[in-house]
Parts: C-alpha cells; structure tokens; sequence
C-alpha cells in the first residue's frame, strides 16, 4: 500500500513488474488503496489459473492492464482484455479464468456504513 496522502500516483507497470505471480498458485493480489469505503487491488495471474466461483459484498469492476480473461456471471462468459472494464453488483458470483499471462485493477466499492474487513 503506499502513502495515504489526499493525492496517490502510483506506477502500475512498476506495480506489476513488482508483484509477479506467485509460483504455486499462479496468482498474487496486492492492495494498492484502502479507505473506509473503497479498496483498489491488483492482481496479478498466470495463464490457467481461475479465481473460483465467489463474490464481493459491494460493487465491483475489473479493468485488464495486460493479458486476457474470461468473466463469468449468471451463465456469461465474458472475454475482457485491457481497454475493456466490466463491472459486477454486489453479491453477483462471478469465475474469473486467466487466457494469456496478466494483471488487471479489481476496484470494490461499497457504503462507508457497511461491513467489511
């Protein structure tokens, strides 16, 4: 995470360079912002590797920076890549499948009031 200042800049390509996969998994996530109500995360994934089913408790969007994934919902599969942002209502359950080694930014958002770690 880095400093919580009112402005961050962060570098997402030194982000990603940074924070490869992890060998046994094939994934890594890391929080890049935290505040009460939003949480930005990068992550990171090697080709073959699936996020199991689950979902967020507020809204969600994933926007590729490089490779290319598949998004499932209700039955739909959706081929994202970077330029492409998809997002998710709270609650949806969602798959998602790494196609070609990437990143992509996993934004969720929810009321300040609600709950959530």
């Amino acid at each position: 995470m880095h400093d919580e200042g009112p402005i961050q800049v962060i570098d997402l390509e030194a982000e990603v360079d940074r924070f490869v996969p992890d060998g046994a998994s094939g994934r890594r996530s890391e929080t890049l912002v935290k505040t009460r109500d939003l949480r930005v995360v990068l992550v990171t994934m090697r080709a073959g590797t699936t996020l199991q089913e689950h979902s967020a408790p507020g809204t969600t969007t994933m926007q590729p920076l490089s490779g290319r994934f598949v998004f499932t919902a209700e039955g739909i599969n959706h081929e994202i890549a970077p330029g492409d942002l998809i997002s998710a209502a709270p609650g949806v359950r969602h798959v998602v499948q790494t196609i070609q080694d990437g990143a992509f930014l996993l934004t969720l958002a929810w009321h300040a009031n609600a709950s959530h770690d």
